[in-house]
C-alpha cells in the first residue's frame, strides 16, 4: 500500500485574493487547480482558513500599493491564528523578492509570477521560504494539462495563450515582471478551449501581453490568424474575444477574420498610449501617428462594426501641451468605443523613469480627467444612436441592482470593463444567448427588454 500524500494527512483550508490584470487571473485560477486537485478545501474568509494566498500585482505604483496593503491586511487576520501562514505570489514578489522578505517577517512563503505550481510543496510543507524562479525563455507556460479552476461565471473564461513580452516600450516593466514572451502551441491552446467550453464556457477571452506576436517565438511561427482558424472549429463556442493586440501588428488579415468570422467577436483591444509622435518615440512604441490614424480607419472601414477598446498613456516626460492636445483631438475625431486613461507612473529600472521634460502629477491627472469627460459624451452619444436596435446579448445572471432583473453584455462588452446590457422582463439562464431591444441608456450601462 502506498503510503498516504501529505494534503490526505493534513488537508488545508486555502483562502485566495487575487489582484491586477486577466492574465493574473489566469495564474490564480492554475493555484485554485492546484489546491483543489491536492485535496485541499477552498474557503470564502480569511478567518476559516489556516492558509492566506494572495496573487499580487506589481504594474505600477497604485497596483504596488493596493497589493501591498492587501498582504498587510492578510497578515492581521494571520495574526488571529497560531498556524495560520501566509503566502505571497505573482508580479510584486518577482519584482522585490529581497526587500519584500527582510520588510515582512509575517509573510511565510513568496511565489513569483511562473511559481504558480510550487503552491503544492508550499501546502505540503515542504517549501523554503523564497520561492522565486528567475524568468528565461525556458521560464514555466502552463498548459491544456495544468490543472485550473475557473473562479466566478463558467459561461466567459479568460485563455492565456502566451505568457511574457519582448517589446522595448520604456514606460513598462512587464517583461522584467513576466520574462521574455513563451507561447504555447496551437494543439494546447484548442484542447484547453475545448475542455473550457465542455465544462460551460460559451465565451473565451484571448490574453496575452501582446497577442498579435504570438507564434514568433516557436520554431515552427504559427500565426495568430492560424490560431483563431483553430478555435473557430471548436463546437459550441459562441464568442472569441481579442485583448492586447499590438498596433503594428494588427494585419489586414486578422481585420478580415474579425469582421467575418461568426465566432470572434467584432470588439479588439489594442492599448495605443498615446497618438503623438514625438511622444511615441520617447515611449519607444515603434510607430507614428500615422500608423494609429491609420489603423483606426482600416477597422472603421470594414463592413461589420468592430467595437475598439483601447489604453492612452498622459503625462508621459515629453507630453507637451501641443501633444496632449493632439491625443484629446485624435479621441474625439476617432469616437473611440471604449476608453481607459492612466497618467504616467515612474517605474524604476525602466527607460521612462531616466527621461527629462517630467509632467507635473497635477497636471497629468487633469489630462486624464478631460480625457475621460470627452469620452463620456462620446460614450453617450454611441449609445443613445443604439436605443431601438436589437443586440444580441449573453446572459450573465440576476443583476447587481435588482433580484427582478437580468444582466448581460452584447459583443461590444467585454466582461468587468466595458459595461452590460440591463434585461427588464423575461427570464433567461446564464450563459444563454438572447436578443433584447434597447429601451434607454444609463451613465455606463444599456437598459433593454428581451424580444420574444
Amino acid at each position: 500500500m502506498t503510503a498516504p500524500t501529505q494534503a490526505t494527512r493534513s488537508p488545508k483550508k486555502v483562502y485566495f485574493v487575487s489582484l491586477g490584470c486577466p492574465k493574473n487571473q489566469v495564474d490564480t485560477e492554475i493555484m485554485l487547480g492546484v489546491v483543489r486537485d491536492q485535496g485541499h478545501e477552498l474557503v470564502g474568509s480569511a478567518e476559516e482558513a489556516d492558509t492566506l494566498v494572495v496573487n499580487t500585482c506589481g504594474f505600477i505604483e497604485e497596483a504596488k500599493q493596493e497589493s501591498i496593503e492587501t498582504i498587510l491586511e492578510l497578515a492581521q487576520a494571520k495574526a488571529q491564528g497560531p498556524r495560520k501562514r501566509l503566502v505571497v505570489a505573482g508580479c510584486l514578489s518577482q519584482r522585490y523578492p529581497e526587500e519584500l522578505a527582510r520588510e515582512m517577517p509575517e509573510v511565510d512563503n513568496f511565489l513569483g509570477s511562473a511559481d504558480m505550481l510550487g503552491l503544492a510543496q508550499v501546502l505540503s510543507g515542504g517549501a523554503e521560504r523564497m520561492g522565486v524562479s528567475p524568468l528565461s525563455r525556458r521560464a514555466y507556460l502552463y498548459d491544456h494539462t495544468t490543472p485550473r479552476q475557473v473562479s466566478g461565471r463558467i459561461h466567459s473564461a479568460y485563455l492565456k495563450i502566451a505568457e511574457g513580452c519582448d517589446r522595448p516600450c520604456a514606460f513598462c516593466i512587464i517583461p522584467k515582471l513576466r520574462g521574455p514572451q513563451r507561447s504555447r502551441t496551437i494543439a494546447s491552446i484548442v484542447a484547453e478551449a475545448e475542455t473550457l467550453v465542455a465544462a460551460g464556457a460559451r465565451e473565451l477571452c484571448l490574453v496575452a501581453q501582446d497577442l498579435t506576436t504570438y507564434g514568433t517565438d516557436l520554431d515552427e511561427r504559427p500565426s495568430f490568424e492560424k490560431l483563431l482558424d483553430g478555435l473557430c472549429q471548436v463546437r459550441d463556442l459562441r464568442w472569441i474575444r481579442l485583448h492586447y493586440a499590438f498596433p503594428t501588428t494588427v494585419s489586414d488579415g486578422l481585420i478580415a477574420q474579425i469582421a467575418s468570422e461568426p465566432k470572434i467577436a467584432t470588439y479588439i483591444d489594442v492599448p495605443l498610449q498615446h497618438v503623438d509622435t514625438d511622444v511615441l518615440k520617447r515611449m519607444r512604441r515603434g510607430y507614428t501617428e500615422k500608423v494609429v490614424r491609420n489603423l483606426v480607419d482600416r477597422l472603421r472601414a470594414q463592413s461589420s462594426y468592430i467595437y475598439l477598446r483601447t489604453t492612452m498613456l498622459v503625462g508621459h516626460p515629453g507630453e507637451t501641451e501641443d501633444a496632449f492636445q493632439r491625443l484629446y483631438d485624435f479621441i474625439e475625431e476617432g469616437q473611440i468605443d471604449h476608453l481607459g486613461v492612466f497618467p504616467w507612473s515612474r517605474e524604476d529600472g525602466t527607460p521612462s523613469a531616466l527621461l527629462p521634460a517630467r509632467v507635473d502629477p497635477e497636471l497629468a491627472e487633469e489630462r486624464r480627467l478631460a480625457l475621460m469627460e470627452l469620452q463620456e459624451e462620446i460614450r453617450q452619444a454611441k449609445h443613445e444612436a443604439l436605443i431601438g436596435e436589437v443586440l444580441e446579448v449573453l446572459v450573465e445572471g440576476v443583476s447587481d441592482e435588482s433580484e427582478f432583473l437580468l444582466e448581460g453584455r452584447h459583443e461590444g462588452q467585454a466582461p468587468g470593463i466595458d459595461g452590460k446590457v440591463i434585461l427588464t422582463d423575461g427570464a433567461a439562464e446564464p450563459g444563454s444567448f438572447v436578443r433584447a431591444r434597447v429601451t434607454q441608456v444609463e451613465a455606463v450601462d444599456l437598459v433593454a427588454t428581451l424580444e420574444l
